[in-house]
């Protein structure tokens, strides 16, 4: 009898652990940062966005229910450079009166072994929605938050960033590295 009850317990502790495995979490913006480099005219340009939300569900013991979420208000743009930021806000990159906020929507996301992940899905820049793969890590921290961190490139022409004479990759570079090191805490129900 103690040793059928011994096996309950320790089974329920198996649930629990998977069902707290299943959390969801949110950014903690204030300390994180989403960068971006790209090239101007042949020198690099440096950026971050310092305002973003979202929710990341990851279960390792069921990875297919896993989720990811993420939405980027454009006007956040910071260069250091407050001409270039009001210019980046314009009709010509980003157009933030149009479409104030860039959105990741994952339709995918699949394990790749010591709390490295790859997440397929959905970026959305202005008014273009492309299929992306992002690599990431995800890592548990002391005292319950944890941080996600990754790196990918994107061609800022497929998303119509730099209309007119910015279309020149002369000027800027289409190649855009974006990367994130992102603090989470446990996201409220």
């Amino acid at each position: 009898m103690k040793k059928a009850l011994a096996v309950l317990l320790g089974l329920g502790g198996l649930l629990a652990g998977s069902a707290a495995g299943a959390a969801c979490w949110a950014p903690v913006p204030d300390a994180g940062k989403i960068s971006f480099q790209v090239s101007q005219a042949g020198a690099p340009l440096q950026g971050t966005f310092s305002k973003y939300d979202g929710q990341i569900c990851l279960d390792p013991g069921n990875i297919a229910a896993s989720r990811i979420q993420v939405r980027v208000t454009t006007a956040s743009v910071d260069t250091q450079l407050p001409e270039l930021d009001e210019a980046l806000r314009g009709a010509d990159f980003f157009d933030v009166s149009r479409w104030p906020q860039a959105t990741f929507v994952s339709d995918s996301v699949r394990a790749l072994g010591q709390n490295r992940y790859e997440v397929k899905g959905k970026l959305t820049l202005r008014d273009v929605t492309r299929s992306i793969d992002v690599p990431f890590t995800f890592d548990q921290a002391a005292g319950g938050t944890a941080r996600l961190t990754g790196k990918l490139s994107i061609q800022r022409l497929d998303y119509h960033i730099g209309l007119g004479q910015w279309a020149d990759t002369r000027w800027v570079g289409n190649n855009v590295e974006v990367s994130f090191s992102v603090t989470l805490k446990p996201a409220t129900p």
